[in-house]
């Protein structure tokens, strides 16, 4: 009897030993792979600190060699926080920067970031000159909101507003929307004006401006004399481009 207790004895403890041994063997292995972990972590992040400093200098470096392209990349680095301490000031500035180098991204960005109107407006009419169309639209529209407010002067003839002449731009570039827009705004005042741009709208494919220029043709505004049989081509052109007013 007593021989069979000491061998369950024995049995338990070298079942205990094992367990134990087991649990050691593996929280060690846990151990291990964490170390190997933290060092691939560490490794990984000295990897990317190196590369985030790496295009930080040759931003800088280029930005200041008069590089637009690498001002916009530095300034997004600051904005981001990323390869410079986050600084959404300075990436302000250094989009305002781009944006005097002529810089799309630059004007675009530097106006997204600005909240002060009418420099806002200015980065926006940069963009504007430099052949981008909603940068045109979007300036027409600020323009027009700052007028309302009273943060821009507004001139007596309409043709002469900052949206007038931003519209006017974005047209001439393709926007036929705004062909359309400086059209409807100008079709009182000088409606020679607005039979120019709903004309180019209309050739530009926006239905709209068919439908007010057959409708300056059929009234004779802005032009010689009436004309019925071009405004009904014109109001047929809008029809079929999908105006069901015109239809």
């Amino acid at each position: 009897m007593r021989s069979a207790v000491a061998i369950v004895v024995v049995v338990a403890a070298v079942l205990n030993g094992a367990c134990v041994d087991k649990a050691a063997e593996a929280k060690k292995k846990a151990a291990q792979q964490k170390a190997l972990f933290d060092a691939e972590a560490k490794a990984q992040a000295d990897a990317d600190a190196k590369e985030a400093k790496a295009a930080f200098d040759a931003a800088d470096k280029g930005c200041s060699g008069g590089d637009a392209a690498k001002c916009v990349d530095l300034a997004r680095m600051y904005v981001d926080g990323k390869g410079a301490a986050k600084d959404a000031a300075k990436g302000k500035e250094l989009f305002a920067k781009a944006c005097g180098m002529k810089s799309k991204d630059g004007c675009r960005q530097a106006a997204i970031a600005e909240t002060d109107g009418k420099k806002r407006l200015a980065h926006l009419s940069s963009l504007c000159d430099l052949g981008d169309v909603d940068g045109c639209v979007e300036g027409a529209k600020l323009a027009d909101a700052l007028v309302q407010n009273h943060e821009l002067s507004e001139p007596k003839k309409p043709q002469d507003r900052e949206a007038m002449k931003l519209l006017k731009k974005a047209c001439l570039l393709g926007g036929a929307i705004a062909c359309t827009a400086r059209g409807v705004g100008l079709v009182n005042d000088d409606p020679a004006a607005a039979v120019e741009s709903f004309g180019k709208g209309c050739d530009g494919g926006e239905p709209t401006s068919c439908m007010q220029l057959a409708g300056m043709y059929k009234d004779g505004k802005g032009m010689k004399k009436k004309d019925e049989k071009k405004a009904k081509e014109l109001m047929k052109k809008a029809c079929t481009a999908g105006l069901k007013d015109a239809c």
